[in-house]
């Protein structure tokens, strides 16, 4: 599929001014100038949290090589940035789709023109039924969604019906685990759901899909173990849609965050069946981290492996205790929700910084244990690694773009 640029007009005259966090002071101008003032991060307010452009092409090249080379489409979940910016390098690198999780993130995907979006979810708000309703009135566009109970889909139907739908709307049956989230948990209900689809006038049967991250946050062999048996549970339940023809055409298959992806190629791109597409919704993958993913990615280990795009910058404030310093860096500016900031350097120095670590987050403060003997001063600049991105860009309207020198080359407006 050709890439289609999206619209970022509005995006791009996001202003920067002096209130914006992380700008300089006296900052005045937008998101599509920020790369042409000639500012450093030291020209920034700390805390900050940047991004660093070699990695992220890096890492769009190694997303898109892969899914290619596997056999896969790639739909990367938006929520992850809400970057209209980073959306289109995505599309333009390999991804043939977006994926949301809300109906407002399909929204704001279509207000930017991306025209093949995946709610990874159930859509039971009358409201939001109407408008995705009004939507398929246009034949360009791409919308699929999750059902996972006979209730669900008669919502939906009855919603769409009521709201004149033009076109039959397509759905994807949600597979779910024990302890997950939302999902048939067996498949005689995954098979109750499928034919309540097929006798609805208004949604139309595509596929198959499921989250397996919910399984576990590391690649243990258990973890590994009981995601290989959820997607042979989704497996099964593809092997049905297919022997009953139960879908007309193609059978879209579904699943793949970004901590499993290999493990959903390994077990449904080499299907025998002609017509089955295979479509992983890795989005981490983009900036990676310092943390889980740098951990767990399924390339960790290999030449091609991912590189982590996102730092946060605080400035010390104090040394009260020999073997304490406070940072100007707290759970207002990065994310603590899988495991505190990791210390990686300080600015334009060499000294080491094992032994430190954040003991806990503060709104604005990091409270660390470092060594007696290291020396650090207020006002020096320590660079943290995050673990998770999903939760480190949805607090800044604005993300300033480094090269390798530290200069700030661009800038990146979110949707948040």
């Amino acid at each position: 599929m050709p890439h289609v640029s999206l619209r970022l007009d509005r995006i791009l005259a996001t202003p920067i001014t002096g209130d914006t966090v992380g700008a300089p002071a006296d900052a005045d101008t937008s998101v599509g100038e920020a790369g042409r003032q000639g500012w450093t991060v030291e020209d920034l307010s700390p805390p900050a949290v940047t991004l660093r452009r070699s990695a992220i092409e890096h890492n769009l090249d190694v997303m898109g090589r892969w899914a290619a080379d596997h056999g896969v489409e790639l739909w990367p979940h938006g929520k992850t940035t809400k970057a209209p910016q980073l959306w289109e390098r995505q599309l333009a690198t390999g991804a043939t789709g977006l994926t949301a999780a809300t109906s407002a993130q399909v929204r704001g995907m279509r207000s930017v023109g991306v025209d093949r979006v995946l709610l990874a979810n159930e859509l039971v708000d009358a409201r939001s039924i109407a408008w995705i309703a009004r939507g398929l009135d246009d034949p360009s566009w791409d919308f699929t969604c999750w059902v996972d109970s006979v209730d669900g889909v008669e919502l939906l139907g009855h919603a769409l019906a009521a709201s004149s739908v033009s076109r039959p709307a397509p759905v994807l049956i949600e597979m779910g685990h024990e302890n997950g989230r939302t999902g048939a948990r067996s498949v005689r209900t995954a098979m109750d759901v499928a034919e309540a689809v097929r006798r609805s006038p208004v949604l139309a049967l595509t596929g198959v899909a499921g989250y397996e991250g919910t399984i576990g946050h590391e690649r243990t062999p258990a973890a590994l173990d009981r995601v290989d048996r959820f997607l042979e549970t989704m497996d099964d339940v593809v092997g049905r849609l297919v022997g009953g023809g139960l879908v007309d055409g193609e059978v879209m298959v579904s699943a793949g965050g970004s901590l499993f992806f290999d493990r959903v190629a390994a077990r449904f791109a080499g299907r025998p069946d002609p017509g089955v597409r295979v479509i992983i919704r890795a989005g981490c993958t983009v900036t990676h981290d310092h943390g889980l993913y740098e951990r767990s990615s399924p390339l960790a280990d290999t030449p091609d492996r991912f590189l982590p795009a996102i730092e946060a910058w605080g400035s010390v404030l104090s040394r009260p205790e020999p073997d304490v310093a406070v940072i100007g860096l707290g759970k207002r500016d990065v994310p603590s929700d899988i495991e505190p900031p990791i210390p990686l350097r300080i600015h334009r120095d060499d000294r080491s910084l094992d032994g430190m670590q954040v003991l806990r987050l503060m709104d604005q403060h990091a409270i660390c244990r470092i060594p007696v003997e290291l020396t650090v001063a207020p006002g020096e600049l320590v660079v943290f690694g995050i673990s998770h991105p999903c939760t480190a860009l949805d607090r800044r309207r604005v993300l300033f773009v480094l090269d390798d020198d530290d200069r700030v080359v661009d800038a990146v407006g979110t949707l948040f």
